[in-house]
This record gives C-alpha cells, structure tokens and sequence, in this order.
C-alpha cells in the first residue's frame, strides 16, 4: 500500500531512487584525519612518558606536533568538500489536495457507466506494438486488393477478347447473310425468266435451289448457336460474382 502511494503522489520531476550500501571516500579520510588528530593530541596528554614508558617526552612531542595538525587540517578540507556535496531534502506532498486536483482533472477523461475513470492513454512501448500490427495487416488487406483487382482486370480482359471474338464471327455471319440476300435476290430474278427454262432445267434448277436453301438454314442455326453464346458471355460479364 505504501509502495503504490509513494508512486501514485510522486513528483513527476524527480527520479526514483534506490538506496544500497556503498564505500565513500569523504567518511574514509574524515575517520583518517579524525584518527590522526586524536591521537596527536594524546599523545600530548599523555604524561610523564605515552605508551606506558616505550616513548620518550621528546618523541610525543614530536609525534603531536605532526599528527595532530595534520589531523584536525585534514578534517577542515574534507568539511569542505562535504559541504559542496548533495544531500537529503524532501518535498510536501498533501494527498487530499492532490485528490481534489485529480478528481478536477478526470472531468473530461471519459468514464463508464459506474462512473469509474477511464485512462485511454496507452504506453509508448504498447502503441508501437499497435502500430506495427495495423500497418502489416494494412499491408496484408492492400496486397489482397492488389490482387483481386489483378484477377478482375485479367477476367474483364478475357471476357473483351472473348466478345471481339464473337463480334468478328457475327460480321462474318452477317456477311454470309449479305451473300445469301444476294442470292435469293438473283433467284427471284431467274424466276422472272422460268418461263424460258426447259423441262430438262427446271429439276436441275430446283435442285440447285434447295442445296442453296439448306445451305441458308444451316448458316442461320450457326448464326442462333453464336448469338447464344454471346447472350452467355454478357450473363457471365454481368454476374456479380465477377
């Protein structure tokens, strides 16, 4: 519970900081020149002869009057440059007039029907993970279109080649037609000269006649199977499934 107030409440310009045990150079040369100096001075106490007799009043004297300046102006120079060093400070933070501004801040955050509020801000890390799977289903769904429009154009291609196919046997059709005018033309002109026709002609006339009517028929079954196919092709052209 602490720990989530401490995050909820935190400032957002200050960093997280995680203490743990380390070595520290000031606290080594104040214990040094702390050391030193206290020693200097007991040496200078310590009467009529330091350490129990093994130095002598000159020796302590002379041993004082090193260490202990050393000492007390080594701790003047660590003071210092610990004075020059960061330390601890804290900051107030009130969690009722942080609520209030909350709550003042949220009124235009949407909410759900219980009222609870409902952040729509998502992680950096998590909208480039979005991003990257939109675009490549984009990509896929671009590349399906590609496609379909590829299939659509090579069908509509076929189905126009198909059509000038047919186009060019109708006018063929159509020209056989023309032909097949032309002589029923020519033999309703003859029948006007039936009359100087002998008898011998006149079976080799009508024979002649009827191959050119079996003819016509044939050519105009041809002509109702190709217009069959076409009226197939538009139907096909047509359906929605293409």
């Amino acid at each position: 519970m602490a720990s989530s107030l401490y995050e909820k409440y935190r400032p957002k310009n200050l960093p997280l900081v995680y203490t743990y045990r380390a070595f520290k150079w000031e606290q080594f040369f104040i214990g040094l020149f702390g050391a030193l100096a206290i020693f200097g001075v007991l040496l200078k106490l310590w009467e009529p002869a330091p350490f129990w007799g093994l130095l002598s009043e000159e020796q302590g004297e002379f041993l004082f009057q090193i260490m202990m300046p050393i000492g007390f102006l080594g701790e003047v120079v660590v003071f210092i440059i610990m004075g020059f060093l960061k330390g601890d400070a804290i900051i107030e933070v009130y969690p009722d007039e942080m609520d209030e501004e909350e709550d003042e801040g949220s009124e235009d955050l949407p909410q759900l029907d219980g009222g609870m509020i409902v952040n729509m801000e998502l992680p950096e890390s998590l909208k480039e993970i979005i991003e990257d799977k939109v675009s490549k289903r984009l990509d896929d769904k671009v590349n399906d279109l590609t496609n379909l429009l590829v299939e659509d154009v090579e069908k509509t291609r076929g189905l126009l080649t198909e059509t000038n196919e047919i186009n060019a046997k109708m006018q063929q059709i159509a020209e056989s037609l023309s032909e097949f005018s032309n002589k029923v033309k020519a033999a309703g002109d003859s029948l006007d000269q039936f009359e100087k026709i002998d008898a011998g002609n006149i079976s080799e006339n009508a024979s002649s006649i009827s191959d050119r009517l079996e003819t016509a028929g044939s050519e105009l079954n041809n002509f109702e199977v190709e217009m069959k196919k076409l009226s197939e092709r538009f139907k096909q052209f047509n359906s929605p499934s293409n």
